[in-house]
């Protein structure tokens, strides 16, 4: 038996309207409607199609596969700026990502990152440019290079990071264990930059308040301190200080014209309210000024639109390739792939094969 309330859970929790889950499914809104209210039942495929919908697996949509209602205090230790949004069925399907994303990476012999702690109480700036620096040097990146595709950067150095449909207010979560390292979520849905900040946002809570972990969670505000620290970290990494005064040492105390905005956020991957904030805090515009043209891009595209959007991220993703390797091993079954990546069959089929021939060439 399905239960019928989980359907609804997680449709909402992925922000999909009754009409288009029913069109992802190839069934109608009503049957939708029909299978949340208990007075139909899908059949074993379309609790298939509904779980690759959803993002989540197929098992967490029979309730005696997973009961939901009580926390497993050895599974993924999280953390969320929004702790309500974390309900206990989401929780337990990202917990079921990272533990499948942990799977095949036992299989391929890589081994699981966490970055090191640096805790951190309250909010100081010069400590968070300090580890902002560090951490570039970490992923790789010169102090003055862009730098690019942010998820691809965080993969490449062991991190789980794994996009998932999520409400489109709530940018990402994050957890742990000491076992399988850390995992970030970020929502699917969103910009191209907004991931790339996101999986830095939440990087700064790994670091920085690691021990918070363990506890219940709180609810963030605009102005509570762990958040100005990890919103501060992100814009250090991708907009670093002496980049920032390069790239608009001339325009100092000076409005800062859009289009030179927008050309930043092409070349270094990053919003131009980032690019505002980060001008503020290295003193070359007014916190005033910084309040005022966001206040104009709010009014011009809305709270969460620019002018611009950069390209959707395009690369293959650190578990589809480890999947793929399982694959070609025989270590694991194309359907079981499917369910790892969330991906129809002939979607994973097609995808093997393009980077089989990548790899060819």
């Amino acid at each position: 038996m399905t239960n019928v309330n989980l359907i609804r859970i997680y449709r909402e929790q992925a922000g999909l309207p009754q009409a288009d889950l029913g069109q992802a499914v190839g069934v109608t809104r009503q049957t939708i409607a029909a299978w949340e209210k208990g007075d139909r039942e899908p059949s074993v495929v379309q609790l298939t199609q509904l779980a690759q919908a959803l993002g989540v697996a197929v098992e967490l949509l029979i309730p005696t596969a997973h009961d939901t209602s009580a926390p497993d205090d050895r599974g993924l230790m999280f953390r969320a700026d929004e702790p309500q949004a974390l309900t206990p069925q989401l929780k337990a399907a990202l917990s079921r990502k990272a533990d499948d994303y942990t799977f095949v990476e036992h299989l391929a012999g890589e081994v699981p990152t966490l970055p090191e702690m640096r805790p951190l109480e309250g909010y100081d700036a010069h400590v968070v440019e300090v580890v902002a620096r560090e951490i570039r040097d970490w992923l790789g990146m010169g102090e003055g290079c862009p730098l690019g595709d942010a998820v691809a950067l965080l993969e490449a150095k062991g991190l789980k990071v794994i996009l998932h449909p999520l409400p489109e207010e709530i940018s990402g979560f994050s957890g742990y264990t000491e076992t399988s390292g850390a995992s970030i979520f970020i929502n699917a849905s969103h910009p191209t930059e907004r991931k790339f900040f996101t999986g830095l946002h939440e990087l700064a809570h790994l670091i920085f308040h690691r021990q918070e972990y363990r506890r219940p969670n709180e609810k963030a505000t605009r102005l509570d301190p762990r958040e100005k620290v990890a919103n501060h970290f992100a814009g250090a990494v991708l907009l670093p200080e002496e980049v920032i005064r390069r790239e608009l040492y001339g325009y100092r105390n000076r409005w800062l014209p859009e289009p030179l905005l927008a050309d930043m956020k092409r070349r270094y991957g990053v919003s131009m309210r980032t690019v505002l904030y980060r001008a503020a805090q290295a003193g070359l515009i007014s916190q005033k000024q910084k309040g005022q043209q966001i206040g104009q891009l709010n009014k011009k595209y809305g709270a969460d639109k620019e002018g611009i959007e950069l390209p959707p991220i395009q690369h293959l993703t650190r578990l589809e390739r480890i999947v793929f390797l399982a694959l070609l091993k025989e270590e694991i079954t194309i359907s079981r792939a499917a369910e790892i990546l969330g991906k129809p069959l002939p979607e994973v089929r097609e995808s093997l094969n393009d980077w089989l021939e990548e790899m060819a060439d």
